[in-house]
């Protein structure tokens, strides 16, 4: 249908052309739909098989994929249809948009980690509405999704202190297979948590209540001033020290920091190409479309922002295989690819070589659902990459020492298998 409406009108690429693809539309909801099954909301949000193959007959969007980032935490993605109960059926659009923009939840803070909004802050407010209103529109689906499980203060706070904050980069990310939610419900899984969590707390007051009743009494409080200053200057160390610990634990998911710099720092480098003459203005917009689509739809988050690849990926299902240079680099990257050849890859997932594309190492079948003028922005956007000379290893086919679990490398790694 798409595909017939476009020729009723002058394609965007076209003198006097102009973006009117369902990525523009004003109908938010159909608009939401094909954002949702084009970028990388899917990825996460549903449920895989040991293969990697989807449960979208009857958990598409439901959450329940186990995400390992450590020290961060374990998190389990969370369910985006419309159930009252365990998904979205309560929020509005705008608080929706709010979470996948800024990361912003009605009751919590996202750790970026778990889920990369800080490349999603890139989305226009109308897009992230759209996305809002069709969520509204799935179907509910119960499963109830357990909170982030958390490792202990201390470990977290010291491995977090060895890496640059406030991003405290993970070696790897790890996504598991299944559903580690509960769609039949009962006690949830994370009540031993919180229950531990609150104990915690409850420990240190009444340790705090004991250290002052236990003292003999003449000597629970201080009788003179020096000593009063002293007790001050020891709570005072005290809260400092707590307070350095807890901020330090809960970053990068911290009230304080604004989305806004942190979107920034996290998408710095991204190229912004400039259109000279003889372009034309068609051509820009198409560029500044490109741009938009490589910076939202997880081209730079798996790419990187120059688009030099070089991360490591393992599982069983596909064997090792490092992200690709997709630069203008002639010698590395894809430089001398035509565009047929580019649009295939994209689209179909068969490299220039004929080789076929693992659907969870390059997310073609859900780059397969952008409409012509979206793919051809973005190709016009890689054609003006700058090229970073950065020779990336073949993949290797599955062996036994692959990963058992997804797992993407953050940290270099040079070396095939999980390691």
């Amino acid at each position: 249908m798409n595909y017939v409406l476009s020729l009723q009108r002058l394609p965007p690429w076209a003198a006097g052309g102009r973006l009117d693809g369902p990525g523009q539309q004003s109908d938010l909801v159909k608009r939401g739909e094909y954002l949702v099954h084009a970028e990388m909301c899917g990825l996460c949000h549903t449920q895989i098989n040991p293969t990697g193959i989807y449960r979208g007959d009857d958990a598409y969007l439901a959450g329940g994929m186990r995400v390992g980032a450590y020290p961060h935490g374990v998190f389990v993605s969370r369910n985006l249809t419309s159930d009252p109960a365990t998904g979205l059926g309560t929020w509005t659009a705008p608080q929706i948009a709010e979470a996948i923009r800024h990361g912003r939840p009605p009751t919590r803070l996202l750790n970026f980690w778990a889920m990369p909004w800080v490349y999603l802050h890139f989305l226009s407010q109308d897009d992230a509405l759209a996305i809002g209103h069709y969520l509204k529109t799935l179907p509910p689906v119960h499963n109830a999704i357990p909170t982030a499980l958390r490792y202990g203060v201390v470990e977290t706070v010291l491995v977090k202190l060895t890496r640059a904050l406030p991003a405290s980069k993970p070696v790897v990310l790890s996504y598991a297979e299944g559903n580690f939610g509960q769609p039949q419900g009962g006690v949830p899984r994370d009540l031993p948590q919180v229950l531990l969590v609150n104990a915690q707390g409850l420990v240190v007051l009444l340790g705090i209540l004991g250290f002052m009743v236990a003292a003999p009494p003449g000597q629970r409080f201080p009788r003179r001033l020096r000593g009063w200053v002293r007790l001050g200057l020891l709570i005072l160390g005290l809260v400092t020290l707590v307070l350095g610990g807890w901020i330090v634990y809960a970053l990068p998911a911290l009230r304080l920091m604004p989305p806004e710099e942190m979107a920034r720092a996290a998408a710095a480098g991204i190229p912004k190409p400039n259109v000279a003459p003889p372009g034309s203005p068609e051509q820009a917009v198409l560029v500044e479309r490109g741009r938009y689509l490589f910076t939202v739809a997880s081209c730079a988050f798996c790419h990187g922002n120059d688009g030099s690849g070089g991360l490591k990926v393992s599982w069983r299902p596909f064997g090792t295989l490092w992200v690709r240079n997709i630069t203008t680099d002639q010698e590395t990257g894809i430089g001398t690819w035509s565009d047929a050849e580019m649009a295939r890859a994209i689209r179909s997932g068969i490299s220039r070589d004929g080789r076929v594309l693992h659907w969870q190492g390059m997310i073609w079948d859900h780059a397969s659902n952008w409409d012509e003028e979206d793919l051809r922005a973005l190709i016009a956007y890689l054609r003006l990459l700058p090229p970073v000379h950065r020779a990336v290893a073949p993949p290797r086919p599955p062996a036994a020492d692959d990963c058992r679990v997804y797992t993407f490398w953050i940290a270099a790694s040079s070396e095939p298998g999980c390691k």
